[in-house]
Protein backbone atom coordinates (compact mmCIF):
# COMPACT_ATOMS: atom_id res chain seq x y z
CA UNK A 1 0.00 0.00 0.00
CA UNK A 2 1.46 3.27 -1.21
CA UNK A 3 0.88 6.15 2.03
CA UNK A 4 1.01 9.14 0.38
CA UNK A 5 -2.45 8.64 -1.19
CA UNK A 6 -3.37 8.35 2.26
CA UNK A 7 -1.91 11.75 3.35
CA UNK A 8 -3.26 13.55 0.65
CA UNK A 9 -6.91 12.21 1.50
CA UNK A 10 -6.10 13.48 5.02
CA UNK A 11 -4.79 17.15 3.99
CA UNK A 12 -7.82 17.37 1.35
CA UNK A 13 -10.54 16.38 3.21
CA UNK A 14 -9.18 18.82 6.16
CA UNK A 15 -8.91 21.46 3.68
CA UNK A 16 -12.57 20.85 2.76
CA UNK A 17 -13.77 21.31 6.17
CA UNK A 18 -11.98 23.58 7.74
CA UNK A 19 -11.44 25.76 4.50
CA UNK A 20 -10.64 29.04 6.88
CA UNK A 21 -6.94 27.42 8.37
CA UNK A 22 -4.00 26.53 6.85
CA UNK A 23 -3.82 22.91 6.14
CA UNK A 24 -0.09 21.99 5.32
CA UNK A 25 2.35 19.21 4.76
CA UNK A 26 4.45 18.76 8.00
CA UNK A 27 7.64 20.95 7.00
CA UNK A 28 10.93 19.46 5.42
CA UNK A 29 12.32 21.58 7.88
CA UNK A 30 10.28 21.80 11.22
CA UNK A 31 13.09 24.22 12.66
CA UNK A 32 12.85 26.87 10.16
CA UNK A 33 8.77 27.08 9.75
CA UNK A 34 6.85 30.05 9.66
CA UNK A 35 3.22 30.37 10.49
CA UNK A 36 1.83 32.96 8.06
CA UNK A 37 -1.76 32.18 8.81
CA UNK A 38 -3.28 34.75 11.45
CA UNK A 39 -5.14 32.21 13.19
CA UNK A 40 -2.80 28.80 13.02
CA UNK A 41 -2.32 25.73 10.74
CA UNK A 42 -2.56 21.98 10.85
CA UNK A 43 0.25 20.22 9.69
CA UNK A 44 -0.08 16.36 8.43
CA UNK A 45 2.88 14.50 8.72
CA UNK A 46 3.40 10.31 8.69
CA UNK A 47 4.75 8.60 11.79
CA UNK A 48 5.27 5.34 10.82
CA UNK A 49 3.57 1.95 9.94
CA UNK A 50 3.38 -1.30 11.52
CA UNK A 51 3.19 -4.70 9.88
CA UNK A 52 1.51 -7.56 11.01
CA UNK A 53 2.46 -11.51 9.97
CA UNK A 54 2.06 -12.36 6.42
CA UNK A 55 -0.61 -14.67 5.58
CA UNK A 56 0.60 -17.41 4.30
CA UNK A 57 -0.83 -17.85 0.73
CA UNK A 58 2.08 -17.85 -1.32
CA UNK A 59 2.54 -14.14 -1.66
CA UNK A 60 3.72 -11.40 0.88
CA UNK A 61 0.29 -9.92 2.01
CA UNK A 62 0.37 -8.35 5.07
CA UNK A 63 -1.70 -5.85 7.48
CA UNK A 64 -0.08 -2.56 7.23
CA UNK A 65 -1.59 0.33 9.91
CA UNK A 66 -0.59 3.31 8.71
CA UNK A 67 0.14 5.76 11.82
CA UNK A 68 -0.07 9.75 10.84
CA UNK A 69 -0.41 12.97 13.06
CA UNK A 70 -1.54 15.95 12.75
CA UNK A 71 0.28 18.75 14.88
CA UNK A 72 -2.09 21.82 15.52
CA UNK A 73 -0.11 24.98 15.63
CA UNK A 74 -2.04 28.43 16.65
CA UNK A 75 -1.47 31.71 18.23
CA UNK A 76 -4.45 31.17 20.49
CA UNK A 77 -4.56 28.31 23.25
CA UNK A 78 -8.50 28.63 24.55
CA UNK A 79 -11.54 30.05 23.44
CA UNK A 80 -13.19 29.87 20.09
CA UNK A 81 -10.57 29.02 17.42
CA UNK A 82 -7.87 28.37 20.21
CA UNK A 83 -6.12 25.46 19.81
CA UNK A 84 -7.83 23.39 21.89
CA UNK A 85 -11.63 24.09 20.00
CA UNK A 86 -9.72 23.44 16.58
CA UNK A 87 -8.63 19.86 18.05
CA UNK A 88 -12.41 19.24 18.99
CA UNK A 89 -13.15 20.05 15.74
CA UNK A 90 -10.05 17.85 13.90
CA UNK A 91 -11.21 15.07 15.85
CA UNK A 92 -14.63 14.64 14.75
CA UNK A 93 -13.45 15.31 11.43
CA UNK A 94 -10.99 12.78 11.09
CA UNK A 95 -12.43 9.99 13.56
CA UNK A 96 -14.42 7.67 11.30
CA UNK A 97 -13.53 8.47 7.73
CA UNK A 98 -11.87 5.86 5.31
CA UNK A 99 -9.24 7.40 3.49
CA UNK A 100 -8.98 5.70 0.14
CA UNK A 101 -7.74 2.15 -0.20
CA UNK A 102 -8.26 1.81 3.57
CA UNK A 103 -9.81 -0.64 4.79
CA UNK A 104 -10.67 0.21 8.42
CA UNK A 105 -11.79 3.88 9.36
CA UNK A 106 -9.42 5.90 10.86
CA UNK A 107 -8.98 5.83 15.16
CA UNK A 108 -7.67 8.20 17.53
CA UNK A 109 -4.73 7.00 19.34
CA UNK A 110 -2.70 10.10 21.44
CA UNK A 111 -3.36 13.40 21.45
CA UNK A 112 0.02 15.48 23.64
CA UNK A 113 0.13 19.05 24.20
CA UNK A 114 3.70 19.77 22.61
CA UNK A 115 4.29 23.06 24.44
CA UNK A 116 4.44 26.83 23.63
CA UNK A 117 7.36 28.65 21.32
CA UNK A 118 7.15 32.26 20.69
CA UNK A 119 3.42 32.70 21.50
CA UNK A 120 2.43 29.30 19.32
CA UNK A 121 0.99 26.88 20.92
CA UNK A 122 1.23 23.45 19.74
CA UNK A 123 -0.43 19.66 19.76
CA UNK A 124 -0.06 16.55 18.26
CA UNK A 125 -2.93 14.46 17.47
CA UNK A 126 -1.88 10.97 16.31
CA UNK A 127 -4.28 8.70 14.80
CA UNK A 128 -4.18 5.32 12.12
CA UNK A 129 -5.59 3.71 9.80
CA UNK A 130 -5.56 -0.61 8.29
CA UNK A 131 -4.67 -0.99 4.45
CA UNK A 132 -3.11 -3.77 2.83
CA UNK A 133 0.67 -4.36 1.71
CA UNK A 134 0.87 -6.65 -1.35
CA UNK A 135 4.08 -7.86 -2.33
CA UNK A 136 5.17 -6.59 -6.17
CA UNK A 137 5.48 -9.81 -7.96
CA UNK A 138 6.63 -10.87 -11.03
CA UNK A 139 3.93 -13.13 -12.89
CA UNK A 140 5.73 -15.42 -15.06
CA UNK A 141 5.07 -14.49 -18.90
CA UNK A 142 2.85 -16.57 -21.33
CA UNK A 143 1.11 -15.91 -24.34
CA UNK A 144 -2.02 -13.18 -24.13
CA UNK A 145 -5.39 -14.41 -23.97
CA UNK A 146 -7.19 -14.03 -27.33
CA UNK A 147 -9.81 -15.88 -27.85
CA UNK A 148 -12.37 -17.68 -25.31
CA UNK A 149 -14.38 -20.63 -26.16
CA UNK A 150 -17.71 -21.47 -24.35
CA UNK A 151 -18.77 -24.71 -23.80
CA UNK A 152 -22.25 -26.25 -22.15
CA UNK A 153 -21.49 -28.71 -20.47
CA UNK A 154 -24.81 -31.33 -19.03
Amino acid sequence: MNVLPVIDAVVARLREKLPTLAVEYFPEKPAEYRLNHPKGALLVSYAGSRFDKPNDIGAVIQPQTIQLCVTVVFRQLNGKHGAVDVLDVVRRILGGYTPPNCRRRIWLTREVFIGEVKGLWQYALDFATESVFIEDSDLPSGPLLTEVNYEESE
